[in-house]
């Protein structure tokens, strides 16, 4: 019995694929709203999301469990706020310039491992 994995990134996430890792090791890749089943057998496996160089914290799944790949809100809003600083930094000052490079500098240290989140789904 294995692992349902779930992409549900929505339209910022779904350009590129992503690739899952089950137990550290690259299994499959997903586009937007795909699922597919991983592992096997009856012990539980630790999954990861990756893309690039954003990816997610390791989830410990158990076998006949459903999980959800999500983009984490937080991530996004940081990547938002560092694109409209640097759009306004042409316009305004080359102060918002440096703060939407210190943003964009946090979001991707902040993305490695939080870019991604993983939610494992109730059963109803």
């Amino acid at each position: 019995m294995g692992v349902s994995v779930k992409r549900n990134t929505g339209m910022m996430g779904g350009l590129a694929k992503i690739a899952v890792v089950v137990d550290n090791e690259h299994v499959v890749k997903l586009g937007n709203s795909e699922e597919t089943t991983v592992g096997s057998g009856d012990a539980p496996v630790k999954l990861q999301a990756r893309q690039w160089f954003f990816g997610s914290k390791k989830l410990e799944a158990a076998p006949g469990s459903r999980v959800e790949v999500r983009i984490n809100s937080t991530a996004m809003i940081l990547f938002l706020a560092a694109f409209i600083c640097l759009i306004f930094s042409v316009v305004i000052s080359p102060l918002i310039s440096a703060a939407a490079l210190v943003l964009f500098i946090l979001v991707i240290v902040y993305g490695m491992n939080n870019w991604f989140q993983l939610d494992e789904l109730d059963e109803k």
